[in-house]
């Protein structure tokens, strides 16, 4: 734990390195969980962000630089809450904002990192309290081409969905959780490596391709051209053992299957208020199954390929769509469906549906933002009959696995709350509120048939919670994020186990520095 703490210290060295380059790192991608998309989804309820799509993530560092760089003459017609969250993307920002005209650089070695902590205490009678370290080294060339890594150390990450390693001594980790290589070449992103993907509108959950599970190793390709895009990605999933167990009845081949995901993606802008997309996910696999040309084809449509193949893979559609309905109010949706049934009678159709709203009352000049959802993800969903075809990849530290999907989960909804006030430039509120009830379906459970019709909703004995909290959030540009919540939380039903109750208050912390200077080389 010593050498944790002192490890904690070294990125301060930055703050005294040679000065940085103005022109920043404009074609490093800003990682899918930055607090900088959060204040962009409440900064576009104000003022239109035509030169972003925010659907699709990760953005570029110069594609937000630029968005910023256009509402450098139109600040004062920000309203005061607006223009702090503006100010706060300015700080973050500056190396790219230092020229209206960035210097191309043959080299550029941005190096980044610093301490973490967060403590969770008394919540579902549990006690974490952790502390670590991030380095975050990218180097970057002609303004073209970015090699990005995040290195993190954590004297426990066992509680984290994303993490994916082994414990070293004491519970202490280590690893490279992203690491990628991206290129832009006028309209087209090639990134390959390690990292995140989240497509989606909400800025708290995404139901069709999210950074809830550990980060997938693949290709990321994007055309992007005026206000639309076009997106293709592919990844191996993690191998899972396959016992006959998980399959209906009948005699079957137990053993290691492999596991993959293709996807792709039209996100469109038809006006700067109006931002909507389409998707569609495959998710294949078998014993000694590899890789299939007519799914790593970025235009053909899997649906179509694996009903003519009689593949029985696993695909899934969304339709997302955001409004801006008027300054100060934003509007979005996402919905969802699961392996479409063609012929609309042989099994119900497996849907999702995420509406939410952020909205802004006038009188208090852009200082309060109220952000609403209702999400609800039916019974069956991210479900499949070949087992290896289920929709999570990797497992915790418990063994359950991991859904790529919503962090709710199948079998399950929720209405949430959460109220932000900006009380100073550098301080905030938030609260959240949140009700949600869960069946006893998982995606882990294995579908031995086809989906029974009238199958309630949700399912078994419903667990039922409702959770209140508030507390102090304080943010000093891009380099420290530090909030705190005191809340209370009320089960019933706990664990699906009639009447069984399970309530208390809790207290939460997290802090997150980051410091990071730009060299030329």
């Amino acid at each position: 734990m010593r050498r944790l703490a002192l490890l904690c210290l070294l990125p301060a060295l930055l703050l005294w390195a040679a000065p940085a380059i103005g022109a920043g790192s404009r074609v490093e991608d800003i990682p899918v969980d930055s607090w900088i998309y959060d204040a962009l989804f409440e900064l576009s309820a104000h003022t239109p962000l035509p030169e972003l799509l925010l659907h699709t993530r990760p953005l570029a560092r110069g594609e937000v630089a630029d968005a910023l760089a256009r509402l450098n003459g139109e600040r004062e017609a920000l309203t005061p809450g607006a223009a702090i969250v503006y100010d706060r993307l300015r700080q973050e920002f500056a190396e790219e904002l230092a020229a209206a005209d960035p210097i191309r650089r043959e080299h550029g070695l941005r190096l980044g990192g610093g301490p973490t902590a967060r403590t969770d205490q008394f919540r579902h009678g549990l006690a974490e309290n952790r502390i670590g370290v991030d380095f975050i080294p990218a180097f970057t060339v002609a303004d073209a081409i970015a090699v990005r890594l995040r290195i993190r150390f954590d004297s426990d990450a066992r509680s984290d969905s994303q993490f994916h390693g082994k414990h070293w001594k004491d519970n202490f980790s280590a690893w490279v959780e992203q690491s990628a290589l991206t290129a832009r070449w006028k309209r087209l992103t090639v990134a390959f490596g390690r990292e995140y993907w989240r497509w989606g509108p909400s800025p708290h959950d995404a139901m069709l391709i999210s950074d809830h599970s550990p980060p997938f190793n693949g290709l990321r390709l994007q055309y992007r051209a005026g206000n639309w895009s076009y997106a293709f990605h592919a990844t191996p999933l993690d191998q899972m053992y396959v016992f006959a167990s998980d399959y209906a009845e009948g005699s079957f081949t137990e053993g290691l299957a492999d596991r993959y995901l293709v996807a792709h993606r039209l996100n469109w802008k038809p006006v700067p208020n109006l931002e909507m997309a389409a998707s569609e996910v495959m998710v294949f696999g078998g014993f000694d199954r590899r890789f299939e040309w007519n799914y790593l084809n970025p235009f053909l449509p899997y649906y179509w390929e694996q009903l003519n193949e009689s593949a029985n893979d696993n695909p899934l559609w969304s339709l997302e769509l955001s409004w801006r309905a008027r300054p100060g109010l934003r509007l979005y949706g996402e919905w969802l469906i699961d392996d479409f049934q063609i012929d609309f009678e042989s099994e119900p159709q497996q849907i999702g549906v995420l509406i939410g709203g952020l909205w802004s009352p006038a009188p208090l000049r852009g200082r309060l933002s109220l952000n609403a959802e209702y999400q609800r993800i039916n019974t069956y969903v991210y479900g499949q009959g070949q087992p290896w075809n289920r929709y999570f990849h990797l497992r915790d530290k418990d063994g359950a696995v991991i859904g790529i999907g919503s962090n709710l989960g199948t079998d399950a909804d929720r209405i949430s709350i959460m109220p932000l006030c900006h009380l100073l430039p550098r301080l905030d509120l938030r609260g959240d509120f949140h009700y949600i009830r869960r069946g006893v379906n998982r995606i882990s459970d294995p579908q031995k048939s086809g989906v029974p019709k009238g199958t309630p909703f949700p399912s078994g004995t419903v667990e039922r919670e409702w959770r209140l909290a508030i507390g102090p959030r304080w943010q000093q540009g891009g380099h420290l994020v530090a909030w705190a919540l005191v809340g209370y939380d009320d089960i019933d039903n706990a664990g699906h186990v009639d009447r069984a109750r399970r309530n208390g208050w809790f207290v939460q912390l997290r802090v997150n520095a980051l410091w990071w200077k730009t060299f030329g080389v």
